[in-house]
C-alpha cells in the first residue's frame, strides 16, 4: 500500500457477503434443508467485523433457512450499519415489503447453486419473480448460479427493471476465459449488473491462487463502479460435501483476515480498493 491510503481497510469499509446461523434452538432450520451447519450467531459476526475493522456489513439469507428470514433480521437489528439480502416467496404483500425495507433489506437472492440443478425456464421465472418484488422499493436481484448460467441469463437480466448482482465471481474459475466471463464483462459494462469478488475459495482450491488476481482486475476494468467485496463468513463447507443431519457440518478453515488482505494485491490501486470496500457498497446497499 502507498501513502495515498494511510489505513487499511479504509474507514467505512463493508463486508458485503456474510451469513448468520442460529442459535438453532431459537431459529430452527427450514424443513428439508440439504445440510446442517454449525451455529454462527450475530455475536460471532460482530467480533469478526471488529477484528477486521469493518464498519458495515451485508447479511445474506442462506439456503438452509428457506424463506424464513427471522434469523437474519434479528441479527441485523443487533448490528450497527447493516443491510440484508432476503429470500422470499413469489408473492408478498406490499405492506410486508415495506416492513422489510424499513428493517434494512435491499435485495432478494435467487439461489440455484446451493439447491441443485434447475432448468433455464425455472431460473428465468425465479429471477423475474424476484425482480417484480424488488421493483417496489428499488432493490436488486442477487444471483448465486453456476457460471454456465450467466450467458443464457444475460438477455433476461438486461431486460429487468432492477439491477442484478452475482455472488462469488459468478463462480467463474480463474483462467477459464470462457463465454461466462465474456458475458459477465458485458453485463458489468452495461451498468445494470454488479459482481461480488467474494468467496475466492469457492472458485479455486486456495484463495491465495495467483490466477484470481487477473480475474478480479478484469471484472473491475469492465466497470469499477459495479464491484463489491465480501468475505463469505463463516465459510460454510463446499456444497458437494454438505450433508443433512443433526450434527453440524464444520466450517472451512479459512483465514477471513487473509481474504481481506488479498484485495490490495488483486487490485493494485488504493483508490480502487476504497471504491470496492466503501463507495460501491455505500450506493448498492443504500448506506449513504
Amino acid at each position: 500500500m502507498n501513502a495515498a491510503m494511510p489505513e487499511f481497510p479504509p474507514r467505512g469499509s463493508c463486508d458485503s457477503h456474510v451469513h448468520v446461523i442460529g442459535p438453532k434452538s431459537r431459529f430452527p432450520l427450514a424443513a428439508g434443508h440439504r445440510y446442517t451447519p454449525m451455529d454462527a450467531p450475530s455475536a460471532d459476526l460482530a467480533a469478526m467485523l471488529a477484528r477486521l475493522r469493518l464498519d458495515r456489513v451485508v447479511l445474506v439469507q442462506p439456503s438452509f433457512y428457506g424463506t424464513d428470514n427471522a434469523c437474519m433480521l434479528a441479527a441485523m437489528a443487533e448490528l450497527k450499519a447493516s443491510r440484508g439480502v432476503a429470500v422470499l416467496p413469489e408473492r408478498v404483500a406490499e405492506t410486508a415489503l415495506a416492513e422489510l425495507h424499513a428493517q434494512g433489506i435491499r435485495g432478494l437472492r435467487v439461489n440455484i447453486a446451493s439447491v441443485g440443478p434447475a432448468s433455464a425456464e425455472t431460473v428465468r421465472q425465479s429471477v423475474e419473480a424476484a425482480a417484480r418484488l424488488c421493483e417496489v422499493h428499488g432493490w436488486h436481484v442477487q444471483l448465486f448460479v453456476s457460471s454456465d448460467a450467466i450467458e443464457p441469463l444475460a438477455p433476461i437480466l438486461a431486460a429487468l427493471p432492477v439491477d442484478s448482482v452475482f455472488d462469488h465471481f459468478g463462480l467463474i474459475a480463474p483462467g477459464a476465459g470462457n463465454g461466462a466471463l465474456r458475458a459477465l464483462v458485458r453485463l458489468l459494462e452495461s451498468g445494470k449488473t454488479w459482481v461480488k469478488i467474494s468467496g475466492a475459495y469457492r472458485i479455486t482450491e486456495h484463495p491465495d491462487d495467483p490466477r484470481i488476481d487477473p480475474l478480479a482486475r478484469r471484472l473491475c476494468e469492465a466497470n469499477p463502479e459495479r464491484v463489491v467485496w465480501g468475505s463469505d463468513w463463516p465459510h460454510t463447507p463446499p456444497h458437494t460435501l454438505q450433508k443433512s443431519g443433526d450434527v453440524g457440518s464444520p466450517f472451512q478453515n479459512i483465514d477471513t483476515r487473509g481474504l481481506l488482505d488479498l484485495l490490495p494485491r488483486w487490485l493494485k490501486d488504493d483508490a480502487l480498493v476504497r471504491r470496492v470496500l466503501v463507495e460501491n457498497p455505500g450506493r448498492l446497499y443504500d448506506f449513504d
